[in-house]
């Protein structure tokens, strides 16, 4: 358990930090991340694998990160929000993710596109 805590603490460190690097236009360069809020983003990870909807919004509730910023920077074990979720069967959590980051209208986009 301390192996997998330990992944997905690196793995959400170089993806959100490389996302605040990228949104923060103003900065030079992004302020590290604390130890705070990386115990938040990985409760965000924590709580997607457990598939718990509850948990979910509490860990994206503390993190005061909006659910659209998530999807466009949080990195769970190598993967973004959705693909962790269906990685691990996470339905539940996965179809609140869909919902909230507007994944289903981006697919109707771009399929509308094609």
């Amino acid at each position: 358990m301390q192996v997998i805590n330990r992944i997905v603490r690196s793995a959400v460190v170089v993806g959100f930090g490389s996302v605040m690097a990228l949104s923060s236009a103003s900065a030079v360069q992004a302020a590290p991340l604390s130890k705070d809020m990386e115990d938040k983003l990985v409760a965000v990870c924590q709580a997607i694998k457990d598939d718990n909807r509850l948990a979910l919004r509490r860990a994206v509730d503390r993190s005061g990160v909006k659910y659209t910023q998530l999807a466009r920077g949080l990195v769970c074990d190598g993967m973004d929000m959705y693909s962790f979720a269906m990685h691990h069967g996470a339905d539940k959590t996965g179809s609140i993710i869909a919902e909230r980051t507007r994944l289903d209208e981006q697919y109707k986009g771009m399929m509308a596109r094609l």
